[in-house]
Order: structure tokens, then sequence, then C-alpha cells
């Protein structure tokens, strides 16, 4: 099986386009940041007029070129430079989403040295418009300089500043495309239109010149005449400005977010920032979990959507980063896609439309997720202050309904009843999600002013004395995973538990008795959830975890480091701060250590076929802003404004 992942992806959150290694176009997503990937195959290639020791025919991920790609530094524009091993031929492709645009610009800049002769330049693509393989239309405007490919009102069109001769045809399953044929013979143009399974590629005229370029555009519409226009337009664009309205975008971001406290991780903490704003939706007020490359679900369920508790996460993050509007607009979200029984859909398309799911029966809902919109709508509520009433007038509807769903699943026991754990893995009774119960009630009770009788602290002692009593075991000193459906112990150790200290801070860490539970619930979770990593070993999700061959997470190492650095903040011996501080950032340096190629964090590190998976991931980036946050507190070191540490950013820029 051919799988494939992408190294980099950036957005500008209103389309996001993912990219392999050598500077495959892996996905354009159009209309919305999480549908439809569009992109199939989407690949440079260079024809050598006078072939040279018998390469007359080059794809930009042929075994001749080295390649490397990184973003520039606090930037989201994305360099990819092509070098050839033996002669001097190179390929530098610059990529940027220009702020509200639908549409990737891509400048090539070919360089060669006079041993190379003529060239020729081109691009292929294979597009499923509307992700549907077949029913697709292409056609050929040798006026407009333009290709343009369409499944009912998805339309991509394909245009460039330098003329080209293009070719489209339809294509067969485990057989060679004849466009792919017509670009290696350089014999394109005798097909204009195709129907079907389609594909097409554009060729530029041949060149002998020692350094040449072209920018081509890519971009979406809903007719073929909107889409013509709006190429022609975008190729009059000039991509310098382009690129710095880009960075200007950004800059703003991380102006926003403020300096990194620890001159370590600036670079990790402003790549977390971009991330969590590129997977932003501006116009829907969602966040992406990552972006999708597993459309059919071949080795995972899917990441192309919005889990609300994940989100949640992320907009609280935004908040402490300045973003109070984005966090604002995702539960606005959130109140319009709210089920009529109170909880949420386990995930969902960016504009509120349930998507595939698994969690969604009684007895399986995920109950946490419920507790995670409630309690992280509080906190928003108290960060947003004297102005957070309004806030709370908005959500409270909202905040009653789900209260009420949450208050129908506690039993007699003041045990929550069955439910899916955080994982999607199994259902039964969570020591996590107990906790997410108990947090959640006390937003409901403390900011929302919901059902008092039924919310506040009697009730909330109850639920939290019977969570210590049934799943701490004082003797392992470590916490039961769950009760099973059947009501039996399940003595899995589960990373989860770590929830008990950040978010939902059932254990208060400045009493003694607390602080002794928080710190024998992570020496458990960081002595038997480890694995093999590169620069270390990081944390599993829970024992005997098996998915992407048993890989552990950055989220769990994250949330390790986030959880040491809550107990660094909660004591006044410097020793002890400092010793929690430091076990942070070794857990942070594993991490970073592990990142895609161009720095994205991954949701984890498989075992198997990958060294990450799901870049950038949403959840993963809020931790690391929080984990930055929380070391503000930490770390004595002077820290300059984030204008002085702009002032030191070196970038490495694209050729001019």
């Amino acid at each position: 099986m051919n799988f494939y992942i992408p190294t980099a992806a950036a957005s500008n959150s209103l389309s996001l386009a993912t990219f392999g290694r050598s500077g495959e176009i892996m996905g354009f997503f159009y209309p919305r940041i999480d549908f439809a990937q569009n992109i199939r195959e989407g690949m440079p290639a260079i024809r050598l007029i006078k072939p040279l020791q018998g390469e007359a025919f080059l794809w930009n991920f042929a075994e001749c070129w080295q390649c490397t790609q990184s973003f520039q530094s606090a930037s989201n524009v994305l360099i990819t430079r092509l070098e050839h091993k033996i002669f001097s031929l190179s390929i530098e492709i610059c990529d940027v989403l220009p702020p509200g645009e639908q549409a990737l610009l891509r400048r090539i800049v070919v360089s060669k040295g006079p041993e190379v002769g003529p060239l020729q330049f081109m691009h292929y693509y294979r597009i499923a418009a509307g992700d549907a393989a077949e029913r697709n239309a292409v056609q050929v405007y040798p006026e407009h300089n333009a290709v343009v490919q369409h499944f009912r009102n998805v339309v991509l069109a394909v245009g460039a500043t330098e003329p080209f001769r293009a070719q489209c045809s339809t294509w067969q399953p485990d057989q060679e495309s004849p466009t792919k044929q017509a670009m290696r013979s350089g014999e394109l143009g005798w097909s204009n239109q195709s129907i079907g399974r389609v594909d097409f590629a554009v060729a530029f005229e041949p060149t002998n010149q020692a350094r040449w370029q072209t920018v081509l555009v890519l971009a979406g519409a809903p007719t073929i005449h909107n889409a013509l226009t709006y190429v022609r337009q975008l190729t009059t664009t000039k991509f310098n400005d382009a690129v710095s309205q880009a960075n200007n975008r950004v800059l703003e971001e991380l102006s926003g977010a403020g300096s990194c406290p620890v001159p370590e991780l600036t670079e990790a903490y402003h790549r977390a920032v971009i991330s969590l704003h590129d997977l932003y939706d501006e116009r829907e007020g969602a966040f992406l979990a990552a972006p999708e490359f597993d459309p059919g679900y071949e080795l995972s369920g899917g990441y192309g959507y919005c889990w609300p508790r994940d989100a949640a996460v992320c907009a609280l993050a935004m908040a402490r980063i300045g973003s109070t509007e984005v966090a604002r607009r995702f539960f606005e979200w959130a109140a319009r896609t709210q089920l009529p029984s109170g909880h949420w859909y386990q995930r969902y398309w960016v504009d509120g439309t349930p998507a595939a799911s698994w969690c969604v029966l009684k007895q399986e809902i995920q109950l946490d997720q419920t507790c995670a919109m409630v309690h992280s709508a509080g906190r928003l509520a108290r960060l947003l202050r004297k102005q957070g009433q309004s806030f709370v007038d908005f959500f409270r509807p909202t905040a009653a309904k789900a209260t009420q769903a949450l208050l129908e699943y506690v039993d007699a026991n003041y045990l929550h009843r069955s439910a899916t754990d955080l994982w999607e893995n199994c259902q039964g009774t969570f020591a996590y999600t107990q906790a997410g119960l108990i947090a959640a009630l006390k937003e409901a009770h403390e900011v929302f002013g919901l059902e008092p009788e039924r919310t506040g602290k009697q009730l909330r002692e109850a639920m939290r004395d019977q969570l210590i009593r049934t799943f701490w075991n004082p003797d392992r000193k470590r916490w039961l995973r769950r009760l099973t459906p059947e009501g039996q112990p399940d003595t899995t150790l589960d990373s989860s538990v770590m929830g008990l200290i950040d978010p939902w801070e059932v254990l208060d860490l400045r009493r003694p008795e607390d602080r002794a539970l928080a710190t024998d619930t992570l020496e458990s979770v960081s002595r038997n959830l480890r694995s093999e990593v590169n620069n270390g070993k990081a944390i599993l999700r829970f024992e005997g975890e098996s998915y992407m061959g048993g890989g552990p997470g950055c989220v769990n190492t994250l949330w390790l480091a986030l959880c040491h650095l809550r107990m660094a903040n909660t004591t006044n011996d410097t020793t002890d701060r400092d010793k929690h501080r430091e076990r942070a950032m070794e857990e942070v340096r594993i991490v970073l250590a592990n990142t895609s190629p161009t720095g994205q964090l991954p949701e984890l590190i498989p075992k198997i076929l990958f060294s990450y998976w799901a870049a950038p991931h949403a959840w993963a980036s809020a931790l690391m802003i929080e984990v930055a946050l929380a070391l503000s507190t930490t770390d004595h070191c002077p820290a300059g404004t984030f204008q002085d540490g702009r002032a030191r950013v070196r970038r490495r820029a694209p050729s001019r």
C-alpha cells in the first residue's frame, strides 16, 4: 500500500494546503479548510532537452535530488529546495496562501549551470474536485493561459505568469496516465478537454537561461467563469507582495501572543501559535484537529474534522494569547451545533455538519466532551473578567442544556454512567471523565449559576470523594483506568489521569494530601508509560497501546510537561519548583526532537511506517502554548518584547 503523509501544512484560515518533502502539493482544501482535499497528485518535473548521463526526465521526487524544506522563521511561507546531486541544477519552490484569498501561489525558480543545456519545467496535477474521483471535467483555456477542472460547484483553476501549453486526459487505475507519457516526450497539447477520471499537466517553453522563474496559481471558485476571472487576477499579483501580506498576518498573530519566556522554545512557540491560527476556520469559527491526510480511513478514522473537546482546548489557548474573539466565536459555533440532548456529536465538519463518527449511541457518547465544553466556557468567562458577563448571558442557555445532560449521567453512587473514554477506545466509568464531570459542574455553578442544589459544592465533594475512593489504589500508588460497563475494575494505567491535575484541577496542588496524590500520579505515568523515541522516551496514551504500532503521543508528553509546571507554580519551595520545571523542559525537548520535518507538532510518534503522525495537530499546538505560558511564571530570565525577538530573527529568504 502506498500511503504518504505531508511534511508541511499552511493555511490562511480560508483555504489550507499540504505538501510533501519534495514540494508535492498533497492537498488544496477548498471551499473550506477541512473539505474538499481536491488534490491527489501535484508534482513538478524537469525535462532535459539534451539528456545528461542518461537522465532526460526528472520528477521532483527522483533520487537524483537533494531536498531541503522549511518554513521561513516566524512565517507560514514554505520553501522547498531541490539540488541535483551531480549537475549544477536546482529548483526552488516557494508556497504562500495570500490572506483573504482561496488560492495557493507557488513560485518556481529553476537555476542551472552551463553544462546543463535547454530544459523545460512542467507541473502535473491529478485533481479530484470535490473529492470525487469520477465525473470530473477538465478544460484547457489557452486564451486565459489557464486550465479548469470542476465537479458540481467546486471549480479549481491553474494559471501562471508565464505562457504554457497544457495537456489533459483520462487516466485508468494501474496504468500510467497518457498525460504523464506526454510529459516525458514533451508532446503536450493534443488534448484540451476530458471527463471522468481526469488529470492534466502544464509545460512551459524550453529555456536555456541560467535562471528561469514563474508563479503558478491554484485557485478555487464556485463557477468556471469566476475561476477564470479569479486566476487571471491572481497572476497579476506581485508574488513578493503576497509573501509580505502573509508574513504580516502571522506577525500580527505572534505579536498578540507575546514573546516566549524561554529563548530555547521561541521557534517552537511561534510554530505552535501559527499552527493553531492556521487550523482555525475564520468563516465558521471552528478548529480543525489536523489537516486531513487519510480521507479513505486506511490507517485511521481521519483527522480533518472538528472535535468539540479538542477545539475547546484550542479556544482557551487562543484566549490566553490574546485572541479572545476567536475563542468567543468558537463557543458561538458550539451553541449552533449542540444536539437537542444537550451533548455534542463526536466530531463535525467545520461548518457544523455532523461528520462520520462512532461514539454517538446513548451508552457510548463521549461524556468528557460535554464536560469539556461547559468547563472551557466557564474558564473563558473567567479569563474575560468584567467583559465576561455578556458571554455568560449568551452561553447560559447552551450551558444549561449541557449541564442538565451531564446531571442525567450521575448515578445514585455519585459516579457517571457508562460512556466512551477520552481516547475513543472503550466504554465504562472513567477516572478522567469523573473528574471532568466535577470540573464542569463547578463552572455551571460558579460561572453560569445553574441548578445550585444539584451542581453545588456539596454534590461535587461527594463526587470527588467517590472518585478517589473508587479509582485510587494507595498500595500501587496509581489510578484505575475505569470500571467496565459490568462494574469490573480495569487496572490499565492511562495517561488521561493527568487530567485530574490539568485541565480539571480536582486535585488542589496547595493541599499536602492532594499534592502527594498528584506527585504519585505523575510518577506512575512517567515511570510506566514510556516508549523510546528520538532524544528520550515519550509518553504512551495507556498501557498496551497498539495504535500506529503502539507509538507514544506528543500530546501526552506535553500534557505531562504541563502538569509538572502546574506543580512548579503551586509551591513556595524553590528546589521543588526548579525540579518540576526542569522535568517539564525534558519532556518538551523530547517532543521537539520528534516533530514533522518542518517543525510542526504531531499528535503522536508512530512505531510503524512514519516518524510522526497527524501534523500540525491542534491539541498538541495548544498544549505547547500552555506550556510556554506556564513557564513564564517560573522562568526568571529577562524577556524582551516580541518585536525585540522579531528583530533577532534571521530568515533564509527565497531567491529574488
